[in-house]
């Protein structure tokens, strides 16, 4: 018995911990953004604004000038446009992701086929490859496609760098899937691909699901691939954005700590939302 109340207070103790090292820096973003510039560089710091306002979330959305912003320029809409930038690329590129990845992970799962399993070890094993490796020659390929700078080039990058993790993940689901109805399927008379349309994709889509809240989210918070292809406001991400916002000589952290705030909240929404299938699969697999 005391066995088993030390072991209920050490993982009590540990989940405090876990949860206070996860939700210590969001708090702290969010009070320095709903602080002023003085008050973040006022010392001794401290935890919470003494005048809390929402001055930088205003800067941020409807734009400044350096001589207000403590050397930070915004410009009217920029923010929010990025916001829906990203926004864009995280939807076209998990849902393209996925068309491919499904159809791909049904043939590994399902299909006999010469050589299917080294080709699969080959395509799983691509994502050990750091991207930095190959950013040289991506770069050459993309400016030589006229895709610089472009959300079509930044989709095709994204689809083909998630494309081994998605398709790792959904051939897991469709090994553990029961084979008997599809079969049956095609014995009542479907062709391969109808039985895969109207039998496969229904067992799957609580793992689809999964799987696209995993990609969305990994495509939200990328940083290096956009920040290399994107030159201009056009296909340029709130994560490449807010880096901007850190001056040379001086930062207004209100303001950056705003715009991470917000660009926080739609991942986490997502994650809320899909929290028991993104772990159930992450488990599975």
């Amino acid at each position: 018995m005391t066995t088993t109340l030390g072991m209920r207070v050490l993982k009590a103790l540990a989940v405090t911990l876990i949860v206070v090292w996860s939700l210590a820096p969001i708090v702290l973003g969010v009070t320095t953004s709903l602080s002023t510039q003085r008050e973040v560089n006022e010392g001794p710091s401290h935890w919470f604004p003494h005048h809390p306002t929402t001055q930088a979330y205003r800067a941020l959305i409807g734009g400044t000038t350096g001589e207000h912003s403590g050397g930070t320029v915004t410009q009217r809409g920029e923010f929010v446009q990025s916001m829906w930038v990203s926004a864009e690329l995280a939807l076209l590129s998990a849902g393209l992701t996925l068309v491919v990845a499904t159809m791909a992970a049904y043939a590994f799962g399902r299909l006999r086929f010469r050589f299917g399993g080294f080709l699969l070890a080959l395509l799983v094993g691509t994502m050990v490859v750091p991207i930095f490796v190959v950013v040289i020659a991506l770069f050459k390929l993309m400016a030589n496609a006229h895709l610089i700078d472009t959300k079509k080039g930044l989709v095709l990058v994204f689809v083909a760098t998630l494309t081994p993790l998605a398709t790792w993940l959904l051939y897991t689901q469709v090994r553990e899937m029961p084979a008997e109805p599809e079969e049956a399927a095609l014995i009542d008379g479907c062709r391969r691909w109808q039985a895969f349309v109207r039998v496969v994709i229904p067992q799957m889509s609580s793992g689809i699901a999964a799987v696209a809240a995993i990609l969305a989210l990994s495509v939200w918070g990328e940083f290096l691939i956009p920040l290399l292809l994107t030159q201009t406001q056009n296909a340029k991400p709130v994560t490449v954005l807010i880096t901007e916002y850190v001056g040379k000589y001086t930062t207004n952290y209100p303001i950056l700590a705003a715009g991470g705030v917000l660009a926080l909240i739609p991942p986490a929404l997502l994650a809320l939302a899909l929290n028991k299938r993104i772990t159930g699969m992450l488990a599975g697999s």
